[in-house]
């Protein structure tokens, strides 16, 4: 009974002692399945719920339980819990690109059984006209192209020995570095694209290209903005180069630009803009009216950039599954449990039918 007690009573102290207590006391984990729906039934609580540090739930009840469930109910509520809140952390860590066009609602949902998704490509509109009685219509005929790209799924399994399981496995470098390199391999190809995987569909092959990658990307020439030497000129050749996308890749908005920097330019940033400067390069770049932010992108070449519009025009995500880690059901006891880390997500570059686009890749000469 005292152990039921403290079972109950840590409930309102925080999911991590719950863990705990359950993990410690030899009679409840015996008795799990039955105490753990006790307490929830009682306490009128609600299984699977992620929330965030403000306590707003970001995840609940069937949708985040069938990420990781499977038939046989193998993933339990406190195994859940520990997974999601690794993932969270270091995807936060590691998706700059991609986090960025989720927050700004660039990003919509396909089937994890479409391997190629797909978007039009539209031929560009005459300009609107304004008539006090209009009675003619502009011959402005929508002709569009299919383009495709292929949906991979970016996965990294590994195995934890039967004698090395229970709840500590869940907290492991195995588990953080599978989400790492889930992570980062979407991220590289976000940025990088990927030469190896293309698929043919009405007898046209459809590659991944990345910002840096596609063929109708602008480019420009910058000087070394990662040498000290260069400080006093990346604010004007940044915005010559945000002025070239307005006037020859068609246009941008203002407060719509992400502008992405290699790590080691990123360092350079936070250096004073000039001799006695009271702002950084950085802090002089978010005040540029087209600029919406400006992040370090690690797979970047050392002295790049990369400049996208955050529009639907330029560029959507599409989201089969984000990254989810998912235990596989054991048929022998004694073996090792495998858990497979993956998504299955893509980007989609869009340029016009006059080979435009709204990203622009900077390079030193």
């Amino acid at each position: 009974m005292n152990q039921l007690n403290t079972l109950y009573s840590s409930i309102g102290a925080g999911r991590d002692l719950h863990a705990a207590n359950i993990a410690n006391l030899p009679d409840a984990r015996a008795r799990y399945a039955e105490l753990h729906n006790a307490v929830f039934s009682k306490a009128g609580l609600q299984k699977y719920v992620v929330t965030n540090l403000a306590g707003d739930v970001v995840e609940r009840s069937d949708d985040a339980k069938s990420l990781l469930t499977n038939a046989s109910g193998t993933v339990r509520h406190e195994d859940f819990l520990i997974i999601r809140d690794r993932i969270v952390e270091i995807r936060r860590r590691k998706l700059n690109g991609v986090s960025d066009l989720m927050d700004s609602g660039l990003s919509f949902s396909v089937a994890i059984s479409d391997q190629l998704v797909g978007f039009e490509n539209v031929n560009e509109f005459e300009d609107a006209e304004q008539d006090m009685n209009p009675n003619t219509s502009k011959g402005n005929d929508t002709k569009f192209t299919e383009e495709f790209v292929p949906n991979p799924i970016t996965h990294m399994g590994f195995d934890v020995p039967m004698r090395q399981m229970n709840f500590d496995y869940k907290r492991s470098l195995g588990l953080s570095e599978s989400v790492r390199k889930v992570s980062e391999r979407v991220e590289k190809t976000l940025f990088n694209g990927n030469a190896a995987i293309t698929v043919t569909y009405a007898g046209q092959a459809f590659p991944i290209y990345g910002y840096t990658t596609h063929p109708d990307r602008g480019t420009g020439t910058i000087s070394d903005w990662a040498a000290i030497a260069s400080i006093g000129l990346i604010v004007p050749e940044l915005t010559y180069q945000l002025g070239l996308m307005w006037s020859t890749q068609g246009g941008v908005d203002n407060d719509s630009v992400m502008v992405y920097v290699s790590n080691a330019i990123w360092t350079m940033l936070q250096n004073d803009n000039k001799a006695n400067s009271d702002k950084t390069v950085l802090q002089r770049i978010r005040e540029i009216a087209y600029v919406k932010d400006v992040k370090p992108a690690e797979f970047l070449a050392g002295t790049s950039a990369v400049l996208v519009e955050m529009a639907p025009r330029t560029v959507e995500l599409a989201v089969a599954s984000d990254i989810i880690a998912v235990p596989h059901i054991k048929t022998n006891p004694l073996a090792p449990q495998t858990v497979t880390t993956y998504a299955a997500m893509v980007h989609q570059i869009k340029s016009t039918q006059t080979n435009q686009t709204g990203i622009r890749h900077l390079t030193t000469a």
